[in-house]
């Protein structure tokens, strides 16, 4: 599979328009349909990094054309949501992330019959 076959296909499947790829990566939507294309092959890396975030993947995979997802696929409602946001907004979520994470109900108890 191509590295332009991974990006349609991961677009498509969370849902998303090259609109919200080319927000969230600081591009145009040109320059995510060259991606697509395989018009533009060389992507600099702080692209790459940005569109394995938006598209789940590892970012190895927008190198080698092989998948590798690196999280469970999200709601694209959540995505769209949180692509809309400026940097300061994210940090905020992120936070509040944080918070809850680290609540005691969702902390990771080491298994107490280990004997």
């Amino acid at each position: 599979m191509t590295v332009g076959e991974i990006i349609y296909n991961r677009r498509k499947a969370l849902g998303l328009t090259f609109e919200e790829v080319g927000k969230y990566v600081g591009v145009g939507k040109s320059t995510v349909k060259k991606w697509e294309s395989g018009l533009i092959a060389n992507m600099r890396q702080d692209k790459i990094i940005l569109l394995s975030e938006i598209l789940q993947i590892n970012p190895v995979s927008l190198i080698t054309g092989e998948i590798i997802l690196t999280v469970p696929e999200v709601p694209s409602d959540y995505i769209k949501k949180y692509s809309a946001l400026d940097s300061e907004d994210r940090a905020t979520v992120d936070g509040l992330i944080d918070t809850l994470l680290s609540k005691e109900k969702y902390i990771k108890k080491p298994d107490q019959n280990v004997g």
